[in-house]
């Protein structure tokens, strides 16, 4: 009797005993559970307060919120992918390519994804990767206007005009109300030395849309090329009454001041555009066009030098580098880069060779 009251009382302690575990258990589980949700919206939150500081050009601020928002949980995707963005907004290209990257080793299938750093590789100069990062877009977004636009500025970088220009024809034909793609297609034609064309499309961007910038700063580069200066001034003028602040449309300015004989001015502009992006090759050939004509040679040598050690085909940069090199009394090096020039098959240059180099080649 007492050894069956002691199992009993043994089963009846098991019991307890069996019971407080389970509860233990279901307690570790419902806070790891509980936890585990907690940290998924809290970084939900993150996210979402980080796109509102995005909107409000609270860059800095938004780019904390989705770094938290990865720390939080650093599998999400999304995080990834809203801190590439945020990332890109403030010009950290390469840190933006990290995230993107980052995002897309989680959900290989992220179109989204794919789609901004495509944009990033753009901006980056490589446009081969951002090409390649369009193609699982294109086959998502086959018939949208925005695909064939990005596609077509990569192919504007790689100077594969005709190409780019067939893909900005998709676009347009998708989105005839887009004034940036009618601008882009004025572009091309620009760079084929097309101005009738390009001054076509340029007018059609602007009466889609007057405050389409760039077409202005375009629309200016044409008028350049004819020698209108008082027109491209007044154009050139529009597009930084858009945009105060864009280097390029800065640059430009600067470069049809000095071919108007405003060199104080001139330089006031060119030093703003390349304190702001001092990649831009242009800028250098423009300083060192401003120097010559001012009658600094030894400056308009360096500047000029220094823009054809970024891109050595620069429009006119050999041109302009070989009249330096001749008023400045080195006729040999002048005659060298009017060759060059030559070669590039730029008017100004032909008709300068064989005005002053003649007797050296014979």
């Amino acid at each position: 009797m007492n050894k069956t009251l002691s199992e009993m009382l043994l089963k009846e302690v098991s019991s307890d005993k069996l019971n407080l575990i389970k509860l233990v258990v279901f307690l570790f589980v419902f806070v790891l559970f509980g936890s585990c949700a907690s940290r998924e919206q809290r970084q939900q939150k993150l996210i979402q307060k980080g796109y509102l500081e995005l909107e409000a050009n609270n860059v800095e601020r938004s780019i904390e919120l989705f770094e938290d928002a990865t720390e939080l949980v650093a599998e999400n995707a999304s995080a990834w992918n809203a801190l590439g963005v945020a990332l890109y907004k403030n010009g950290n290209t390469y840190e933006a390519i990290h995230a993107f990257d980052k995002a897309l080793m989680l959900q290989p299938d992220y179109t989204r994804a794919y789609y901004n750093r495509s944009n990033a590789f753009y901006d980056a100069g490589e446009y081969y990767r951002a090409l390649d990062d369009l193609e699982p877009v294109m086959n998502s977004y086959e018939d949208s206007a925005f695909v064939y636009l990005a596609k077509g500025l990569s192919l504007v970088g790689l100077k594969k005009y005709e190409e780019a220009k067939k893909a900005f024809m998709w676009a347009a034909s998708m989105d005839s109300t887009n004034a940036e793609i009618f601008a882009n297609i004025g572009i091309v034609y620009y760079y084929q030395q097309e101005y009738g064309q390009a001054e076509k499309y340029t007018l059609s961007a602007l009466k889609k849309n007057e405050g389409e910038a760039n077409a202005w700063n375009l629309l200016a580069l044409i008028q350049t090329e004819k020698e209108n200066y008082s027109g491209a001034l007044e154009s050139v003028n529009k597009a930084i009454s858009y945009d105060k602040f864009q280097p390029y449309f800065l640059n430009n300015r600067g470069f049809i001041l000095t071919m108007s004989g405003d060199y104080e001015k001139a330089e006031r502009d060119l030093r703003q555009s390349i304190s702001i992006d001092e990649r831009n090759p242009y800028v250098y050939r423009n300083l060192g066009i401003l120097a010559l004509k001012k009658g600094d040679y030894t400056e308009a040598i360096r500047q000029l030098k220094e823009a054809l050690k970024k891109n050595e085909y620069l429009s006119s940069a050999n041109f302009y580098l070989a009249e330096a090199y001749r008023l400045n009394s080195q006729k040999e090096l002048a005659c060298e880069y009017y060759q060059t020039s030559t070669s590039l098959g730029e008017k100004q240059g032909i008709e300068a060779y064989e005005k002053f180099c003649q007797e050296i080649a014979m």
